[in-house]
């Protein structure tokens, strides 16, 4: 006959164990690759002996922890212990410790009927010497919904507790503080608060407005003006930098909304306006074609230059007549 191993968690094994009141027996063996190492080997042989397989079958749940797995990290905080292979016999009643290696059948056996006679001494004490119905045993769906609930509760246990403990940490850090802060004013003084008044900032009042013009021939042009500036000024800067006389630029914004500044606008600020500190303003030419430039007086009150004008287009006249006379040959006559 082989021995067999529990097939489950370090929890369930232990719930297991306590519900049919045997012996548990976990044995702690080091890590391999492959899950068949030497020490593994070393101990199925050792419950597989004729005089111990018995007993454990009957009485005992034996589970194997290798080093390095999850369940080995669990119950290293319980029972820490840096050598293996290791046997630890658990009980309510009491744990044993032994080293398993090279350790005899009869020392293991000796151990472990001493420790099953403790398990028996304990049950008598705590069992009423009445006669009890046996309950019946659970479903396994049952046993495994149990056990997830009995996790469950241990879990939200576990949080509760360590809230209180964080919560009493707090409460010690701010009585240090406190502590702290009074031996602070004992010797240095009551710290004084100072208040102090906010002052606003005043805004500037020359070049508080930054213009960019935008034609829509893509040209663009950027000026400082106060925020006082009527946009009369404004307007009549862009008919002066685009070179367009009066009347022939419309000039808008599109932000917060499109809006054409029409000769109502003239009249008021900058800041009436909402072009503070900064804005864009769209410029439409309406007649493309510059104005005509005024005669200079000299031309209005000289009629000479009249005068000498026609001359110079009749000379020019009279000498293409000349060179297209020379350039054409006389016709021929008939004989």
């Amino acid at each position: 006959m082989v021995h067999e191993w529990f097939d489950g968690t370090l929890v369930r094994a232990s719930a297991q164990a306590t519900r049919q009141n045997r012996l548990l027996i976990a044995c702690i063996v080091a890590g391999s690759d492959d899950g068949n190492s030497q020490e593994k080997q070393t101990l199925e042989q050792l419950f597989s002996q004729p005089q111990i397989l018995p007993v454990v079958r009957s009485r005992c749940l034996c589970i194997l922890l290798e080093t390095g797995t999850e369940q080995a990290a669990i119950f290293a905080k319980l029972f820490p212990s840096n050598t293996t292979p290791t046997i630890y016999l658990i009980h309510s009643s009491g744990n044993t410790m032994l080293a398993a290696d090279n350790i005899e059948v009869e020392t293991l056996l000796e151990h472990i009927q001493t420790r099953l006679a403790a398990v028996d001494s304990a049950d008598k004490e705590s069992k009423p010497e009445i006669a009890l119905t046996p309950l019946p045993t659970p479903a396994p769906a049952a046993a495994e919904k149990h056990l997830d609930a009995h996790e469950a509760e241990r879990y939200r246990r576990m949080l509760v507790k360590r809230r209180q403990q964080d919560a009493q940490r707090l409460r010690l850090v701010r009585e240090d503080m406190k502590e702290d802060r009074k031996t602070y004013e004992m010797v240095h003084g009551r710290t004084k608060i100072i208040q102090t008044e906010t002052v606003p900032v005043k805004a500037r009042e020359t070049k508080a407005a930054r213009l960019q013009f935008r034609a829509s021939n893509g040209t663009t042009k950027t000026a400082d003006f106060t925020r006082d500036t009527p946009f009369t000024e404004v307007r009549a800067y862009a008919e002066s930098a685009f070179e367009m006389p009066a009347g022939k630029l419309e000039i808008g914004i599109s932000f917060p909304q499109r809006k054409v500044l029409d000769s109502s606008a003239d009249a008021l600020t900058l800041a009436q306006l909402g072009l503070v500190p900064s804005a864009t303003l769209f410029v439409r030419v309406w007649d493309r074609t510059p104005a005509a430039k005024p005669k200079t007086e000299a031309q209005k009150t000289n009629p000479a230059s009249a005068y000498f004008s026609v001359y110079v287009a009749l000379t020019a006249l009279a000498l293409a007549l000349l060179f297209w006379h020379i350039r054409t040959p006389p016709p021929a006559f008939a004989q």
